[in-house]
């Protein structure tokens, strides 16, 4: 019989403030490391001032992100990561995060601070046997 395991992994990426980083593949690289098979990620971050989403990445994004925060002023009160979320919940099918055609996970540093970053990933759902 197939039981429900979790399993949690704190993982850092490396920001150099104020950036957009694609962590999809850190998701699904431990992801298979682990030996999730299918179940449920959940992807956040404790950092100040940054934040975890899922959203279609493409290169210019931070751009984009940073026209949308100025207008909202989120930046200068320190809440961007209240607006766009801490933390995402993505399915895991046959060891890959189920997304979607264009869909990435992103982590979104709004602080001007560089530096190693955490992001903590618990796993939840059926393991592949060792």
């Amino acid at each position: 019989m197939k039981m429900l395991r979790l399993k949690m992994v704190k993982t850092y990426v490396e920001s150099t403030g104020y950036i957009a980083i694609d962590i999809t593949n850190i998701v699904e690289s431990l992801a298979n490391k682990y030996k999730l098979d299918n179940g449920l990620a959940y992807v956040f971050t404790p950092e100040k001032k940054c934040s975890v989403t899922m959203i279609e990445y493409e290169p210019e994004l931070l751009a984009d992100l940073e026209e949308f925060m100025k207008r909202l002023k989120c930046v200068e009160l320190g809440t961007c990561d209240a607006l766009i979320g801490k933390s995402v919940v993505i399915p895991i099918h046959s060891g890959k995060p189920f997304l979607g055609t264009f869909k990435r996970i992103v982590f979104i540093d709004t602080s001007n601070i560089a530096g190693e970053k955490s992001v903590v990933i618990v796993f939840e759902g059926v393991f592949k046997d060792n």
